[in-house]
């Protein structure tokens, strides 16, 4: 009978190390899905703060906006030589946190306050009578020409007169711009609108496109004229600039930047508006225009272009005269001329009665009355009773005095903030109403307890930020606060953007 061999356990442990192998397996994948997931969700919880952080910046920026244009105590007249025109000093602020360094605290939230009177309204020209519409349409076809360098006018490059030519066919001639941007906007005016038609150039197809209507107005934004043929990208913010040793920005469209690079393109444009006047390259046109100012021109603030454009036979050489009266007093720079350049010494700061001391006047800027009269106006440029300015006459004087002020109404503030990589811009604009009128110096204004808690028309209430509630009885100068103010500011508009 044959013996059977005894049979070997099995050998358990190989089972059981593969079994480990497995769970390990499974539990580092769940380990490595659970913090994925968590890595995300903190991503998602900082972007959050990012954007709410950045949005908050922006908006307290509006507000400090809104408090120095309530703070205007010079009702009478706005010029660029006012506080809303300066830069906004952050100096000190710590952002909320108190214990943040100038150097820790994060970069301060970027502000910027334009006037609308220093513009071109293009509601103008569907508004009005059948002449002033006319003028209208000639003074923005005479804009465009100088944004494209095609007038003669034009003085560039210091003293040579270079005027550019383009004579490129695929540009929409500046008749037909101005004409498709009218039947534009007097479809848009329509309640029962809802197609256009655009020739752009003689014998070619119509563009036909929907346009439904949203709102009353003809236009609500800037933005509508990339719908009507012909108005490009280039002809609104000008062509990419190859600048040796510039920015990289300045040889990029305009679209192509981000949001964060497109404000700063924005506010440059306003800064250095003087400076690209003598610029022979064209430039975009969208600086000039409007749709919320009252449809005057505020010849402080208004740039050289627009100035040119009020009249055909406006020359250079006299809108570089009032240009130069409202930077400075004309007698000031003959007084100049006359020492070898050396302006001359500024008199004393004079004192108010409690002791502080007196803002000093701006006598440059036109006023009311410069106004008033053809030898008025030119008294002020000159600063000669008998002055004369070579290439204004009283003919057009008169034709272009309906369209001048010396006052602006409606104000753009452009606010955006800024946390990581998110940033956030805010655009409102508003109508400015009522005066700070100078309060006698002998008898300071008592603080009432606080400032109006808002103003009309959706303006966030205490922009100035108010006087203090116990401070019952008390003057302004106890408190160290600016007294209550009397302006009121209307939103009209208030555009948010997303940045990246």
């Amino acid at each position: 009978m044959a013996r059977s061999l005894p049979r070997r356990p099995l050998n358990r442990r190989g089972v059981a190390l593969l079994v480990v192998l497995l769970l390990v397996m499974l539990l580092s994948i769940i380990v490595w899905s659970l913090q994925r997931d968590v890595l995300r969700e903190v991503l998602v919880a900082s972007n959050v703060r990012d954007d709410l952080k950045a949005a908050y910046q922006a908006q307290m920026a509006l507000v400090r906006g809104q408090a120095i244009l309530r703070l205007d105590d010079k009702p009478d007249y706005d010029s660029l030589n006012e506080p809303w025109a300066q830069p906004t000093n952050w100096k000190g602020e710590t952002f909320g946190n108190e214990n943040s360094s100038e150097t820790t605290a994060g970069k301060p939230p970027a502000i910027f306050i334009t006037d609308e009177e220093r513009k071109f309204n293009l509601l103008t020209l569907i508004r009005g009578n059948e002449a002033q519409r006319k003028a209208a349409a000639e003074t923005l076809s005479r804009l465009i020409e100088i944004c494209r360098r095609n007038d003669e006018r034009l003085k560039l490059d210091g003293e040579s007169k270079s005027v550019r030519r383009r004579n490129d066919d695929r540009e929409v001639n500046t008749e037909t711009l101005v004409k498709n941007l009218i039947k534009y906007l007097e479809e848009r005016a329509r309640e029962d609108s809802d197609k256009l038609e655009f020739t752009a150039r003689e014998n070619d197809k119509p563009d036909s496109r929907s346009i439904k209507k949203q709102s009353p107005y003809p236009m609500l934004t800037l933005g509508e004229l990339r719908m009507i043929e012909g108005w490009s990208g280039k002809l609104l913010h000008g062509e990419p600039r190859e600048v040796e040793g510039g920015s990289e920005e300045e040889s990029r469209d305009y679209y192509d930047l981000n949001y964060q690079e497109q404000f700063e393109a924005r506010k440059k444009s306003v800064e250095s508006i003087d400076e690209r006047s003598m610029d022979p390259q064209p430039i975009g046109i969208l600086p000039f225009l409007t749709l919320y100012s009252t449809g005057v021109i505020n010849i402080n603030t208004a740039p050289r272009e627009l100035l040119l454009a009020l009249n055909k036979d406006l020359t250079w050489d006299a809108v570089d005269r009032i240009i130069t009266a409202r930077e400075q007093a004309r007698r000031d720079i003959e007084t100049a001329e006359e020492n070898g350049g050396t302006l001359p010494e500024d008199e004393p700061a004079t004192a108010n009665p409690d002791g502080t001391p007196a803002e000093e006047e701006d006598k440059a800027s036109f006023r009311t009355q410069d106004l008033a009269t053809f030898k008025a106006f030119v008294t002020r440029i000159t600063g000669e009773e008998e002055g004369a300015v070579e290439g204004l006459t009283e003919e057009i004087f008169n034709a272009i005095k309906p369209l001048l002020t010396v006052r602006s109404r409606v104000f753009m503030i452009e606010a955006q903030g800024y946390s990581g990589k998110i940033s956030k811009t805010f655009r409102a604009i508003y109508r400015r109403q009522g005066s700070n009128a100078q309060q006698p110096a002998s008898a300071p204004a008592e603080t009432t307890g606080g400032t109006s808690g808002g103003t009309s028309g959706g303006t966030s209430g205490g922009a100035t930020g108010g006087t203090s509630g116990g401070a019952s009885g008390g003057t302004s100068t106890d408190t160290g606060l600016p007294p209550e103010t009397k302006i009121t500011l209307t939103l009209l508009l208030l555009d948010e953007v997303e940045g990246r």
